[in-house]
């Protein structure tokens, strides 16, 4: 973060532009999967479990404690943009 590149393959990418392209929205691990992997049919939850969690050890800087990409318990998950430091009022 912080300016600094950090790779990410492929599908971390693209659940990352997902998320981001539908700030505070919240998704269930299965329309993640739907969205970003393409099926259903198959879907495992917990592939993108795992995703979420590598992304979260490359953005959080404390992924136990994630403000970026939250998980509302029994309900889904959410990308929260972080805020720049200039982004507050003077």
């Amino acid at each position: 973060m912080n300016g600094a590149e950090i790779p990410c393959p492929a599908k971390e990418f693209e659940l990352l532009l997902f998320l981001c392209e539908h700030p505070n929205q919240v998704f269930t691990a299965l329309q993640l999967y739907e969205k970003v992997w393409g099926t259903a049919l198959f879907g495992d939850e917990k592939t993108v479990v795992i995703h979420i969690s590598r992304l979260r050890k490359k953005l959080e800087a404390d992924p136990a404690n994630p403000k970026i990409i939250v998980n509302l318990r029994g309900i889904g998950y959410k990308f929260i943009p972080p805020r720049k430091e200039t982004d507050h009022e003077a």
